[in-house]
């Protein structure tokens, strides 16, 4: 049986009527990056050649495509910080964020971020590599919170730190992309990779503020009503990342009232399969895979209490004024073997001076 083979569209979709065909673009793609021309690639996969120059320049198309939805993603005027380095309004942040924190603490905790959704931007940049500078900040010594406060007081806690700190990654044009435990992870796009001046620079003031905030505006309110304090630690790292999608197939009822689009075959010849795939509906989850996510993580391990820690990618890219308040972090005997793919050695961390 001759094999069939699915291409992209003028817009760059799949042009499918069966679920188990396979779709050779990155065949295509593969065989054309080896050099091997056109009529041979048509040849070796027993197509038409105007079909595989057809799915090459649709493909040249939906990365073009793809470039311009993550310059748009990292130039969107989400305020006025976006494309600037400015000063955190930190004083009258900290009186907001007090009158948030007593407010939760003193009634029902609530969980309210108004955040800008990240997926629908992601959702155009799936199964492409993407600059990212990547935040990763976490609560320290959050077990032993856990161990010596009833629920009912740790959970207003979690809640508002989560909040307080994903306002502010917001505030520097930033997105947060997932809550991990007592960890935040996020990131600011990277418009240019040539050019990383800007987002790092973002990054590490956000990282700032977050400290500013926790030590002289949270930790006030929560002494003066019997909490203790917090202290956080912050990673950053900035890097090439992945954005990949996960399509999970789930049973639903046929009388599923909740508006999901029903997965099954549309073409008449496979109607035989229509009742064995009507109670199955399709959900997609997007996530970011790299390098980066990793260090920006792991750093934190070797943090102090509200230290930040940046790689030497992020500490390269920032000016003199910022590098003067980091030194680089000698491990002794640890388990930090990260490489450095521009040399090969260790991949060397830095740590803000602490003011005791």
């Amino acid at each position: 049986m001759k094999t069939k083979f699915l291409f992209m569209d003028i817009n760059g979709s799949i042009n499918d009527d069966d679920d188990d065909d396979r779709y050779p673009y990155q065949s295509i793609l593969n065989l054309y990056e080896s050099n091997i021309s056109t009529d041979v690639i048509a040849s070796q996969l027993d197509i038409n050649q105007i079909d595989v120059v057809n799915t090459l320049e649709n493909i040249h198309k939906d990365k073009q495509n793809k470039e311009k939805n993550i310059i748009d993603a990292s130039f969107k005027p989400k305020n006025e910080m976006i494309n600037s380095v400015s000063e955190f309004d930190i004083e009258n942040s900290i009186k907001d964020i007090q009158k948030r924190v007593w407010t939760r603490l003193k009634a029902k905790p609530i969980f309210n971020i108004d955040l800008k959704d990240i997926h629908p931007i992601l959702e155009k940049i799936v199964n492409t590599n993407v600059y990212l500078v990547i935040l990763y900040v976490d609560l320290v010594s959050s077990t032993k919170l856990s161990m010596n406060l009833p629920l009912k007081r740790l959970t207003p806690i979690i809640q508002m730190f989560t909040q307080e700190m994903s306002l502010i990654v917001d505030a520097y044009g930033g997105y947060v992309f997932k809550f991990v435990g007592d960890g935040i992870l996020s990131f600011f796009f990277v418009a240019d990779k040539d050019n990383l001046y800007l987002p790092c620079s973002k990054a590490v003031d956000c990282a700032y503020s977050m400290i500013n905030v926790i030590e002289k505006g949270i930790n006030d309110i929560l002494e003066g009503n019997g909490y203790p304090e917090l202290n956080i630690r912050v990673g950053i790292d900035v890097g090439e990342n992945a954005v990949v999608q996960y399509n999970i197939k789930t049973n639903c009822n046929k009388n599923n009232k909740q508006g999901r689009e029903i997965i099954y075959k549309k073409n008449s010849n496979n109607q035989r399969y229509a009742d064995k795939k009507a109670n199955i509906q399709q959900k997609s989850q997007l996530d970011i895979l790299g390098y980066t996510i990793n260090t920006a993580s792991k750093m934190t391990q070797y943090a102090k209490p509200n230290q930040i820690i940046i790689g030497s990618a992020v500490y390269d890219k920032i000016d003199k004024d910022k590098k003067k308040h980091f030194k680089k972090i000698h491990l002794v005997n640890e388990s930090w073997d990260y490489i450095d793919n521009s040399n090969g050695n260790i991949y060397g961390i830095y740590g803000n001076q602490l003011i005791i």
